[in-house]
């Protein structure tokens, strides 16, 4: 009597496993709908960056962006209508007793004729009468001039401080108004650098390791397209929660990183099975049950670990939760059904 056998074929003609897990499940249906999946997510990016430009993004107040006990002084100040203009002091220094003296008076008349100051007050002078503090409050009124205020005083400071270059007077200036150009002057810059370069460099690197166009693209497709959904939806919720602009950069910065990495897990594990001898399908779903489970942990894992940032207390770090939870989430979400419908 012969002996049933079951019949043997290569790993792409073994029956279709039923998915398992919910990421494996998601990677099925887009799989079997990529038309649905594909033109779901274009509508919904467009939908969210549309409704987010429309919008527009709710910048906190100066008391939202305190604490405690200063925040509430602050709105105070604000509900009562009372502004305290930002407040500036210059230190005038020489090695000689009163050497100070005729640069400080230079420095009082320089700030003065630009009309952008106010309560310019005498030089204070040290104990020593080697230095001599000057202190000003700036004027808020810009009469939509194209130079900032604080830029004219700060010039105004420097044109000084050269024309006694080499006599060992030294001039140094700070406040409210200039550290705040110099703390934005630098985020500015550092983030401005960081996204003209991260993108080119992200597609750099994956075009070199893949050696292909399409599979260096894919990743940096996803992360982009779930930054201006991010976008987007961050500026509906900055109505109820305001968010600081350079919350913007930091979700970008996060969201090319998420959803390059997650990309990679899926696209490496479909290129090993691939090159293991699976079929196109049988690939995708093992990696869908493999690499996709390990996106939505990383995914959730990174949200929960953003959300601590919520006890921080402060304003701008609970946009920064809020953006990056935001972020991430898309991206998970792209990496678990829209990906393989492309691939």
């Amino acid at each position: 009597m012969r002996r049933a056998t079951t019949p043997s074929g290569p790993p792409g003609g073994a029956a279709r496993p039923a998915p398992r897990g919910a990421a494996a499940r998601l990677a099925d249906w887009s799989v079997r709908h990529r038309r649905s999946a594909v033109i779901g997510w274009l509508l919904f990016v467009v939908l969210a960056t549309a409704l987010g430009g429309m919008a527009g993004l709710t910048e906190p107040t100066e008391s939202e962006q305190s604490v405690r006990d200063s925040a509430r002084a602050t709105a105070i100040l604000e509900d009562a209508g009372i502004d305290e203009p930002p407040a500036e002091s210059v230190m005038v220094t020489s090695p000689d007793k009163g050497g100070w003296r005729a640069a400080a008076g230079e420095v009082a008349r320089a700030v003065r004729a630009t009309g952008e100051v106010a309560h310019v007050r005498e030089p204070v002078p040290s104990a020593d009468d080697r230095a001599g503090l000057i202190g000003f409050r700036m004027r808020d009124e810009t009469d939509g001039a194209d130079e900032e205020p604080i830029d004219k005083v700060l010039g105004a400071v420097d044109r000084v401080r050269d024309a006694h270059r080499g006599d060992g007077i030294e001039i140094r200036q700070y406040g409210e108004a200039s550290a705040m150009k110099w703390l934005n002057g630098i985020l500015g810059d550092d983030f401005a650098k960081a996204e003209w370069t991260a993108v080119p460099l992200a597609l750099g690197i994956l075009l070199v390791a893949f050696g292909a166009l399409v599979a260096a693209l894919l990743p940096v497709a996803l992360a982009l397209t779930a930054f201006l959904a991010a976008n987007g939806i961050l500026a509906l919720l900055s109505g109820a929660l305001h968010i600081d602009e350079t919350t913007n950069s930091v979700m970008l910065l996060m969201g090319l990183a998420v959803g390059v990495d997650y990309c990679l897990f899926y696209l490496r594990r479909e290129r090993d099975e691939r090159a293991a001898g699976r079929d196109p399908e049988t690939a995708l779903r093992i990696a869908a049950a493999t690499s996709g489970r390990a996106v939505l942990v990383s995914g959730l894992t990174v949200m929960v670990a953003m959300a601590g940032m919520f006890f921080s207390g402060l304003l701008l770090f609970k946009g920064f939760a809020v953006a990056t939870i935001l972020v991430v989430c898309i991206a998970m979400l792209g990496s678990v059904t829209i990906l393989p419908a492309l691939l």
